[in-house]
């Protein structure tokens, strides 16, 4: 079951002018693009109301005086990551490319796939998993090879708590990065004082964490023993916590990088797997734990984390 206002389906929607440009910036980018997003309240940040304390109704007998009841709340706010940058081309090089235009074209596909690549990337690292050991919802396998860990994650996604942010006016030229060519499209002299043409990107991208009920994961799965006895990885019951820790449902998804998902989610199938003489599959992957479904990414970064304390 797909998620409800996924960027990707939000993105092209809005984007009719360039839905090239969707495919370019997600297509190696699976979470970024499944993530449900919600317009911000202002163009580069988000503000929302945060429930601090209640103070609830009490049973009382006959004629005994009421309690006083209350909620406070508090205002909070959420800044939108700038994601931008400027490319040039001489004139000369230029013409060659039949102009300016079909050279940026060119160039936008590997521009916008890398820029969704390293969004992804801090989605995982700086918000997702550092949210869930912020609040004591990173479970630690064990592994403790240097530089050489692992990481799951689970994320129940909610809205209006647990979602992506997109600036109101991010798409309001029906693009998903706008984009201003610089002095109008026109030749200019650049830092090196040579005659140049040049396009600016700009986009506004958020994420909203702002209940830690729903985020949670596992950390330090080591894959690096030769015996794969000796690998520190979470147990069937580390697993179930996880989906505990971020109140699994509906809209629960589980993140990791595609060797994880192999080697450790679907090891718990291949254990108590059966075939028989005619079997021509040996199908060992699992897609779902239980109904939480399992999405892989190789923005993660495979054997390369360092250990979590």
């Amino acid at each position: 079951m797909s998620l409800n206002n996924a960027f990707r389906e939000v993105a092209i929607e809005k984007s009719n002018k360039q839905p090239q440009m969707v495919d370019q910036l997600l297509e190696e980018s699976p979470i970024l693009a499944s993530i449900p997003v919600e317009d911000s309240t202002d163009e580069l940040h988000n503000v929302y109301e945060e429930l601090e304390s209640v103070t609830e109704a009490q049973i009382v007998d006959g004629d005994e005086a009421l309690p006083v009841v209350n909620a406070t709340t508090d205002l909070k706010q959420v800044d939108l990551s700038i994601i931008g940058g400027i490319i040039e081309v001489g004139e000369d090089k230029a013409k060659r490319y039949g102009g300016a235009a079909r050279y940026f074209t060119r160039k936008q596909a590997p521009i916008f796939r890398k820029t969704g690549n390293s969004l992804e990337q801090s989605i995982i690292y700086n918000n997702l998993r550092a949210f869930a050991q912020e609040n004591g919802k990173l479970q630690d396998a064990g592994g403790s090879t240097a530089d050489k860990q692992n990481s799951i994650i689970a994320v129940t996604w909610v809205s209006g708590e647990i979602n992506g942010l997109m600036s109101p006016t991010g798409f309001g030229d029906g693009a998903v990065m706008d984009v201003l060519p610089i002095n109008g499209g026109n030749l200019y002299k650049d830092s090196n004082n040579r005659l140049v043409y040049g396009v600016r990107y700009k986009s506004y991208f958020g994420m909203q964490l702002a209940n830690a009920r729903y985020v949670s994961g596992i950390a330090n799965i080591d894959l690096q023993d030769a015996d794969p006895a000796n690998w520190d990885i979470p147990s069937e019951e580390d697993i179930e916590v996880m989906l505990e820790d971020c109140r699994a449902g509906e809209n629960t998804r589980i993140y990791c990088h595609p060797k994880v998902w192999r080697l450790v989610l679907s090891k718990y199938k291949a254990a108590a797997l059966q075939t028989l003489v005619g079997d021509g599959d040996y199908n060992r992957l699992i897609n779902a734990w239980d109904t939480t479904q399992i999405q892989t990414s190789r923005n993660f970064t495979v054997d390369a984390e360092a250990v979590v304390s």
